[in-house]
């Protein structure tokens, strides 16, 4: 998989916290993307490939399944697409529609897709497959809006998935800059945390103004998500690379493998549990996912 000249993925951190998600079967699926050093999905790999930990204890591999395969429930996943309506960003996302429901269309093996516009408010439509220019009628009566609740969207977001099979996609089209959301950092930190979901921000440039919020806070923001999610973050030089930026996010959802493994019943519900997933003698690869867990009671 190769981006368009000038787009760049952005590189977080390492020292990021930890996320976790809740397991609502009896095995603890984690969705893991593997590349080689030059960005590019690695095929054929099976159970035997991965060696999986969680707090340092080798995990036991009971399913394998990679996404591109499709049509299987182990496979299966909800998606939201959010759209920043606010007055930075609707005329934008009017030029932009083509390229969402392109993207919207081409989703691996979805079974629910979502689309929530949002300013300081939320609109939430469900994405009709055979009939994709309803969302275009939609985009064309939406108002503008004065300001922008990016955290406020997310939450709103992943309760709309709350019903999901535990594996969910959100893709996120903003310049980022959060100026009126009620729903506080460590507020939204347990939401995620709490769903199965990969977050993929998509991030319009933004200038800073006045005293309002710093773009490039705003932007650390939104690659920390994408970290602590195993998803990734990535940055448009303009909006002509957005066709491109969200078939590669079809690319990566298409290339991730699912582990199974049944936890530990001894550890008490609630506590954080570490996990690792590694690809020995497979050389210099890059492994995706997310760095724990936590089943509910």
């Amino acid at each position: 998989m190769s981006l368009a000249a000038g787009l760049a993925a952005a590189s977080p951190s390492a020292a990021q916290p930890v996320a976790v998600f809740s397991a609502e079967t009896s095995l603890v699926n984690v969705a893991v993307t593997v590349e080689d050093a030059h960005g590019r999905p690695i095929d054929g790999l099976t159970a035997r490939d991965f060696v999986v930990t969680e707090d340092g204890r080798r995990q036991k591999i009971e399913m394998c399944a990679r996404m591109e395969a499709g049509g299987s429930r182990l496979t299966s996943l909800d998606v939201a697409l959010l759209v920043d309506t606010s007055d930075s960003m609707l005329e934008t996302l009017r030029r932009s529609q083509e390229a969402a429901v392109r993207f919207l269309t081409s989703l691996p093996n979805a079974q629910e897709i979502i689309v929530v516009f949002f300013d300081q408010t939320q609109r939430l439509e469900r994405f009709d497959r055979e009939h994709p220019e309803a969302l275009f009628e939609r985009v064309r009566t939406l108002p503008a809006g004065g300001n922008t609740a990016v955290r406020d969207a997310i939450a709103f977001s992943l309760r709309a998935l709350s019903r999901s099979n535990g594996r969910s996609a959100l893709v996120l089209l903003t310049d980022g800059i959060d100026t009126v959301s009620t729903t506080e950092p460590g507020a939204l930190d347990k939401s995620v945390q709490s769903h199965a979901v990969t977050i993929y921000p998509v991030a319009y440039p933004a200038s800073a103004s006045g005293d309002g919020p710093d773009p490039q806070q705003a932007l650390k923001e939104l690659g920390r998500l994408a970290e602590v999610t195993g998803g990734r973050l990535f940055r448009l030089p303009n909006e002509a690379a957005l066709p491109r930026v969200l078939d590669e996010i079809v690319a990566d959802l298409r290339a991730q493998y699912v582990l199974g493994f049944t936890p530990d019943a001894s550890v008490a519900p609630g506590r954080l549990r570490k996990i690792s997933v590694k690809l020995p003698g497979h050389g210099k690869v890059v492994v995706r996912h997310r760095a724990g867990y936590r089943l509910q009671s």
